[in-house]
């Protein structure tokens, strides 16, 4: 079976070049202007001229959802999908006769197929959680009642705070940080993408999460790839399934180990 690719792309020439060679197995993801955090470029929906997902990721206040029910009212032909993890979105989805599709995307949730089960009673997919073992992901796939996302390639979101952390770095040292900058952590001196607009401040891990031998899954929906920070050739491999870029990319952020609780016992 042909891969089907979610493609989150955040750079309008990296788009138009995907375009130009778009086969019938690629969705575009993009994310949206004033409803999304963590990205080097946003789209207006205005701008959005091909059949396309749109990415809300920006966890919204009473004004934000007032202003995706204005959004949602008005919104194109061409947007095919949504994927967002605020469930007040969800809650305004389901009061709207909308024919989208609806991914749920909870980040560092979605971990076990009772819960996806249950929110799949609500949308038509879920994007699994990249925190688990690929055991657990293939325990998912088979027992999920409906095709699942699977996050494939790319940087993943270690944290989102809707504080202004760049920003307020900058206030307190007197320094002059760009809005989009490399952190290094000095204890373990990792270094980490940070990326700041007005609704919050998103870190990523330098490298992109490399779970390609995902692919060929049973029960899968898409294949999300993020392309931030990825050039076009690799994004074309990978598209391509001519590779699984290993030697490039040998970052495996996926758990190694099973999620094992053990409760206390009752004295």
């Amino acid at each position: 079976m042909k891969n089907n690719y979610l493609l989150l792309v955040d750079d309008p020439q990296k788009l138009e070049v995907l375009k130009q060679n778009k086969t019938s197995n690629i969705t575009f993801l993009l994310p949206l202007e004033g409803f999304s955090v963590g990205f080097n470029y946003y789209f207006k929906l205005d701008e959005i001229k091909e059949e396309a997902y749109i990415f809300l990721n920006r966890i919204l206040d009473n004004k934000g959802i007032e202003e995706f029910k204005t959004l949602i009212k008005d919104l194109p032909t061409n947007i095919k999908g949504i994927v967002f993890d605020d469930l007040g979105i969800l809650n305004v989805l389901n009061n709207n006769d909308l024919k989208i599709k609806k991914i749920l995307f909870l980040n560092h949730f979605n971990c076990n197929y009772a819960s996806i089960n249950i929110f799949l009673n609500f949308v038509d997919s879920v994007v699994v959680s990249y925190d688990i073992t690929i055991k657990e992901i293939e325990e998912i796939l088979a027992k999920a009642k409906k095709p699942l996302v699977l996050y494939t390639f790319g940087l993943v979101s270690i944290m989102y705070s809707r504080r202004l952390l760049i920003s307020n770095y900058n206030t307190y040292f007197q320094t002059n940080e760009a809005k989009t900058s490399i952190l290094k952590e000095p204890i373990t001196n990792q270094k980490f993408h940070i990326l700041e607009n007005e609704y919050g401040t998103v870190i990523y891990p330098k490298e992109p999460m490399n779970a390609l031998e995902l692919r060929e899954k049973d029960n899968v929906l898409f294949n999300l790839i993020n392309t931030s920070f990825i050039n076009i050739e690799d994004i074309f491999e990978i598209i391509q399934d001519t590779t699984n870029l290993k030697n490039k990319y040998p970052y495996e952020y996926l758990s190694q180990k099973e999620t094992r609780i053990k409760a206390k016992e009752e004295e």
